[in-house]
Formats: C-alpha cells, structure tokens, sequence
C-alpha cells in the first residue's frame, strides 16, 4: 500500500495529476475510508477543473467529519464546497 501512496506522491509533486489520480483511486478501493485520500482527490480534480469530481470527494471528507464531531475541519470542508459551488454558477 505504502508503494502505491508514494508513488502517488511523487506524480502529484511532479505535476503529473493524472497519473496520481489513477493510483490515489486505486488506493481509495483499498482503503475507502481514508479521508486523506479524499482531500487528495477533490484538491487533484479541483485542479483539473473537474468540479463535480471534487464535490463528491469533498461530501465524504465532511461526512467523516461529522461523524468525528469536528467541527472545524467540518466547517473548513463545507467552505470548499462552498466555493466549488460558487465557481459552478459563475463558469
């Protein structure tokens, strides 16, 4: 599992988004309730442009947060959506 995390790693860091999608997913199969993973994958499809994608990620980081009872990282999750949101409406 470590492999996959950090191989994901280096192709974000390398600005190689779609290669880290694709193993960030992979990894997310594996361990689905890894917020982490999550707020990976919204950032990396945020910064595809991929709105939707992003949201979807970003609806299961907060629902975690929920259950966790921290309402920080909550409120800080739906402020993301919050601005996806707004982005969709104006693009």
């Amino acid at each position: 599992m470590t492999d996959y995390k950090r191989a994901a790693e280096g192709h974000e860091r390398d600005g190689m988004v779609f290669k880290a999608v694709s193993l960030w997913k992979h990894v997310l199969k594996l361990e689905p309730n890894q917020t982490e993973i999550h707020e990976r994958l919204a950032s990396l499809y945020e910064r595809m442009d991929l709105r939707p994608e992003a949201r979807e990620h970003l609806e299961s980081v907060a629902e975690h947060y929920v259950i966790l009872q921290n309402a920080d990282a909550l409120v800080r999750t739906l402020e993301r959506i919050q601005v996806l949101d707004s982005r969709n409406r104006a693009g």
